[in-house]
């Protein structure tokens, strides 16, 4: 496996963001892994574990760091995520972009932007979508910082930015979920079938916010009610998607 780590610089980006590309076979997908934390902090139990369980399941990966508040807002997480999907796009043939909670609505903002033809798909994880009534205060208040008013929550909620041209998405929560309300994967779901994409939505019943892999790895750092079997299905889930999408290229 080849590992490289890259600092994203350009005329726009003036973050910290980094990408990190675990590849094994150029030829596979490649999954861009965006972990979430309210755009104030990223979870580890996002990140590498993630990173390691698709790449068991024979997919190239690749980890976004990208920069958050209090020192940065909008926009420099999107142009970090775009920088990250060019660099992407241009050595695997197809880019899957996979999120959770805040990095959900990250990938849900780069995959319906400027690439939104480019990339094969979306995968998002108990998902910040709304960023009106459905939202996640500290995550919207953290990314807009002061842009934080009625025109841009509507305007960066990612069910009102799906088009024709938005790719296929995969979309898993918890319908107890007390932290971001399961009615944002509803928003996005009724937005992806309006414009008849292809899409999956999978609810699952029980289960707190920020279950990660839901297994040992989702553990740490005292969340021990995260470990839930039956939702430790969800990459398999998402494999499966992915390969009915390609299937069908």
């Amino acid at each position: 496996m080849k590992e490289e780590h890259i600092i994203l610089k350009g005329e726009n980006i003036k973050g910290e963001g980094t990408l990190d590309i675990f590849a094994i076979d150029n030829n596979k997908p490649l999954i861009l892994i965006c972990p979430g934390g309210g755009y104030d902090h990223l979870s580890t139990r996002e990140a590498l574990p993630v990173v390691n369980k698709f790449l068991s399941l024979n997919y190239n990966c690749a980890l976004l760091k990208y920069s958050v508040a209090p020192n940065y807002h909008y926009p420099t997480p999107l142009n970090e995520i775009n920088k990250s999907i060019e660099i992407l796009l241009n050595r695997f043939k197809y880019v899957f972009i996979m999120g959770f909670s805040a990095g959900g609505h990250l990938a849900g903002l780069g995959g319906t932007d400027i690439h939104q033809k480019d990339i094969a798909g979306m995968i998002l994880c108990y998902p910040v979508i709304s960023l009106g009534k459905y939202a996640h205060i500290g995550s919207r208040i953290n990314l807009l910082g002061k842009l934080n008013d009625s025109l841009n929550q509507e305007k960066y909620s990612i069910h009102n930015r799906v088009t024709k041209d938005t790719k296929p998405t995969f979309i898993w929560c918890t319908q107890d979920d007390k932290v971001v309300p399961y009615e944002n994967s509803l928003l996005m779901k009724k937005a992806l079938d309006k414009y008849n994409i292809k899409s999956e939505l999978k609810i699952f019943p029980h289960g707190p916010h920020g279950m990660a892999l839901a297994d040992d790895t989702a553990t740490s750092g005292g969340h021990d009610d995260c470990k839930n079997p039956e939702i430790a299905i969800w990459p398999t889930l998402v494999d499966s998607f992915i390969k009915e999408v390609l299937n069908g290229k």
